[in-house]
């Protein structure tokens, strides 16, 4: 049936430490986040329940209207939605254990909380949704929350993912560790790699990350690239720390030496949302810098995320009303 969705309602499922959503979206007008079981600490998990919260949303969609927490989100779009129940999304992100200290993460709140606080085992709920077949190829499993290489189940989750010939699985790491599994992934063109370094010098990263890595993550950047495959240089662009053309070009010319092919450009989530309506011009030329020269530093893929997708959306909007 044709009518407004997205990929991650129709198909998505998130797993944060206290609850189970069907959407990781949040920095839109309705908010996102929405839970479908909320209270959860690892529990056996009722599908068909899951399912059927679901299918109000869907139901609601189908009528014609727009559930509020989607509401102004980038994602939504008018196609043919099967009614089929599996899962083609997925963000595994419900730890918060991380080797790094970025500014910008949320943990910066309260680092030793974040760093110490108990977190449910994913990897038995994982292998039952494999073994139900309820995961499918289509969409993309990603690794956010903490640091997924600390992640003790690590290996054994991306190890279920390939051989059950999931294909499509994306990892954000802080670099700091190498992980061989992250390695043979790229080698093999399943896995996709995201490695944030957000800067091109050692005083920069520090600033920013609070820990002495710069080199070592450097380092191991260049080892991923050596793999092939999707391995991502990761610039989330922080006014005031990072937001000058000449560390975004050094970052550029770095990627060139090292042999990354892909980059991924983004805006800290924090500033983007007290200063949507009012973006100064020079960050804007620096979107549009990276986006207009990537190719002229080997670069062959470049992504924005959401924020900076909705950063350029409201711009258009904004030239258009001023046309």
């Amino acid at each position: 049936m044709k009518y407004i969705s997205c990929r991650h309602l129709e198909h998505g499922i998130a797993f944060f430490s206290k609850s189970i959503e069907c959407c990781c979206i949040s920095s839109h007008e309705g908010g996102g986040n929405i839970e479908c079981i909320p209270d959860y600490f690892g529990e056996k998990i009722d599908w068909d329940k899951f399912f059927e919260e679901r299918k109000k949303i869907r139901d609601l969609h189908k009528s014609g209207q727009i559930y509020p927490k989607c509401k102004g989100c980038y994602y939504l779009t008018e196609q043919d939605w099967d009614d089929e129940n599996y899962f083609s999304e997925m963000l595994i992100g419900h730890w918060s254990h991380c080797n790094c200290n970025c500014i910008y993460c949320y943990t910066d709140e309260d680092k030793y909380y974040y760093n110490t606080r108990d977190f449910y085992k994913v990897l038995p709920v994982i292998s039952e949704m494999l073994d139900k077949n309820l995961i499918r190829n289509g969409g993309e499993i990603t690794f956010g929350g903490g640091e997924p290489t600390i992640l003790e189940e690590f290996e054994d989750l991306l190890g279920a993912f390939l051989s059950h010939g999931i294909n499509n699985i994306r990892i954000h790491s802080s670099g700091i560790k190498f992980s061989p599994a992250i390695f043979k992934g790229l080698s093999e063109g399943k896995v996709t790699a995201i490695i944030s370094i957000d800067s091109a010098a050692p005083d920069t990263y520090k600033k920013i990350k609070n820990i002495n890595a710069f080199m070592n993550v450097r380092e191991n950047i260049g080892k991923y690239a050596a793999a092939g495959g999707n391995l991502y240089s990761k610039y989330v662009l922080m006014p005031g720390f990072n937001d000058t053309l000449e560390e975004v070009q050094m970052w550029l010319k770095d990627c060139q030496d090292l042999g990354v092919k892909h980059i991924a450009f983004d805006i800290e989530d924090h500033w983007f949302k007290a200063n949507r309506h009012h973006i100064p011009q020079h960050v804007y030329d620096l979107f549009d810098f990276v986006i207009k020269n990537n190719a002229y530093y080997g670069i062959n893929d470049y992504q924005l995320y959401e924020r900076a997708m909705n950063m350029r959306e409201d711009r258009k909007k904004e030239q258009g009303l001023n046309d």
